[in-house]
């Protein structure tokens, strides 16, 4: 539907005073300025209008464009550069042409440009929700204003004031005060979850210089964050650190998603084989190991926060009896790690573990009793309210965290160390719980009360990715998901380098068993390792995603290129990898 802003009754002003800002430019906006003197003025204000009608601007990402999901915006493209300031509103059905829609990539920027010096009073945008279609309200919109598009004054920003977890289509126009500032171009910065549709920008405002003179906002300086570095304390003293999947199968062998003590074996240390096949332990490799639920359950329910039906505390007791039995997983690690100090016994080496937290699903209004009191604790902030829903859901964290390190006290295990909690949920959206950030950050203090540290590994630019330090956890790794994005290219392994540095994230290696097979899929691999050598994270705290146990395939293959995988891997974590 076609909305035009409506004039407004005109103001008088008179006597005054207009004092004159000398800035150096050479653009018009600054002769505009220029010409007027700091003298008493006494004239009519022009009327409020949008001054943004029909304007052009550009709709740009905080780093490289990725071409995968640049694809997939291709449906909601913005025709002719001009859509989102045509004065057209679309309705709540996506597909309307009124609407622009993005993808993921962390966040948009928005830059206009007014043509000319304009007297700014509000800066407002248009947007669609529909949480089933993953379209999300940003969480916030940041406002600037500029003469000259370099120095920039900072408006107020506004919060989103509706929840993304509402199920219900709506629209929202999200409104900055211009405080009647003279500018020409108007940025604007919103942060993208999933999808971010919006439909169109107006900015109220008068063609005329005698607004507010603006003032650039002091830019504060950026620490110069890093990679984490290895054996850090933030990791528990971790160098590299492997992800080891443990659970059930539906299919025979139904147990094949564990580890053994032999399972273990080329993982704990670096091994070669002779002519004759006997294995030969060179080296220690990884020292971190991080145990993870394999996510779908016979039962139809799963880990992960929005798949199948969410689990309960059965599910979660039956992931720590999996954890500590005594032939497999940490059983079968620490007997891994006596027998490889036996054959190193020269070389100093801790084996460190780091144990998962399952989500604590809101979608759970029957998790079990955890406290003792006979009542099953309802984790549904629809039933109980966020409030109920928050409380029961850290008293669920309380109680595994208390249980996993008892049942770690009761064990003994001579030669490993727990360190380390890592968190199962690859992101924080808002749409899924009000609450997780509240949760995370009383879970991450009490795990800190207990003397270890709270890890998390974030998908490719998930919710709350350059939040992690605010929620809580005290290290952070980026997924770049290259390995399965057949349209991404290298240069999402540039833009995740640089952001996850930026963050002081690390990056996590993928692999998969496909690798082995396909070579394709194994340049792919090796480009990972590439990069990190070029872009420092080489370095860095070595973070390895596996398909259950790719490495152990590759280590002990009778083929030349299959085995290349798992000597390269070596030589990435020790720092002397060469492209």
């Amino acid at each position: 539907m076609l909305n035009r802003t409506t004039y407004h009754v005109i103001r008088k002003i008179s006597l005054v005073l207009i004092p004159l800002l000398l800035l150096a430019s050479s653009s018009s906006v600054f002769a505009s300025l220029d010409d007027r003197a700091s003298t008493v003025i006494s004239q009519e204000r022009s009327p409020l209008q949008n001054v943004a009608y029909g304007k052009s601007y550009t709709l740009e990402t905080p780093y490289p464009l990725d071409k995968h999901f640049s694809l997939m915006e291709q449906k909601y493209a913005d025709d002719g550069g001009r859509q989102l300031t045509d004065g057209v509103f679309g309705g709540l059905d996506y597909n309307d042409t009124a609407y622009v829609g993005r993808l993921r990539q962390a966040a948009r920027i928005v830059t206009l440009d007014l043509g000319h010096g304009a007297s700014i009073e509000q800066i407002k945008l248009s947007l669609l929700q529909d949480s089933g279609s993953g379209i999300y309200f940003p969480s916030y919109m940041d406002v600037s204003l500029s003469v000259n598009g370099q120095d920039w004054e900072q408006m107020e920003r506004v919060t989103n004031q509706l929840p993304n977890t509402d199920k219900v289509k709506r629209k929202q126009v999200l409104t900055v005060s211009g405080k009647d500032t003279v500018a020409k171009y108007v940025k604007i910065v919103l942060p993208v979850e999933v999808f971010i549709f919006i439909d169109e920008i107006e900015v109220s405002g008068r063609n005329d210089m005698q607004g507010r003179v603006l003032v650039p906002s002091l830019v504060p300086e950026k620490p110069q964050l890093n990679y984490p570095a290895k054996g850090a304390p933030q990791v528990g003293g971790i160098h590299n650190e492997v992800l080891i999947f443990t659970g059930e199968w539906k299919y025979n062998p139904s147990d094949w998603i564990s580890f053994t003590k032999e399972d273990f074996e080329p993982y704990v240390t670096y091994v070669t084989y002779g002519a004759d096949h006997t294995e030969r332990v060179q080296d220690f490799m990884f020292d971190g190991f991080v145990f993870l639920p394999y996510d779908s359950l016979n039962d139809g329910t799963g880990y992960m926060p929005s798949a199948r039906k969410p689990t309960s505390k059965q599910h979660f007791e039956l992931f720590l009896n999996r954890l500590f039995r005594e032939d497999k997983e940490l059983g079968a690690l620490n007997e891994a790690v006596k027998e490889a100090k036996r054959a190193l016994p020269e070389k100093p080496y801790e084996a460190k573990v780091v144990l998962t937290i399952p989500h604590p699903r809101p979608d759970q209004n029957d998790f079990g009793d955890v406290d003792g009191d006979g009542i099953s604790e309802n984790l549904n902030p629809e039933q109980v309210g966020e409030a109920e829903a928050l409380r029961n859901r850290y008293k669920v964290m309380k109680w595994y965290i208390d249980e996993t390190l008892a049942r770690w006290e009761q064990r003994g295990y001579s030669d490993l160390k727990l360190v380390s909690f890592y968190w199962h949920n690859e992101s924080i959206p808002s749409f899924l719980a009000g609450n997780d950030q509240e949760l995370l950050k009383l879970t991450g203090e009490y795990i800190r009360s207990k003397g270890l540290t709270l890890q998390w590994i974030p998908f490719y630019f998930a919710s709350g990715w350059d939040n992690w330090k605010e929620y809580g956890f005290d290290a952070a790794f980026m997924q770049p998901n290259y390995m399965f994005g057949a349209d991404a290219q290298t240069d999402r392994l540039d833009t995740i380098a640089q952001a996850a540095r930026s963050a002081g994230m690390g990056v996590e290696i993928e692999l998969e068993d496909k690798i082995l097979e396909n070579e394709a899929l194994r340049q792919r691999y090796y480009a990972y390792l590439s990069k990190g050598a070029e872009h420092g994270y080489m370095h860095s705290v070595g973070v390895y995603y596996q398909q259950v146990k790719t490495l152990m395939k590759a280590a002990r293959s009778v083929d030349p290129i299959q085995r290349e995988v798992y000597d390269r891997t070596y030589q990435y974590m020790k720092g002397i990898y060469k492209p």
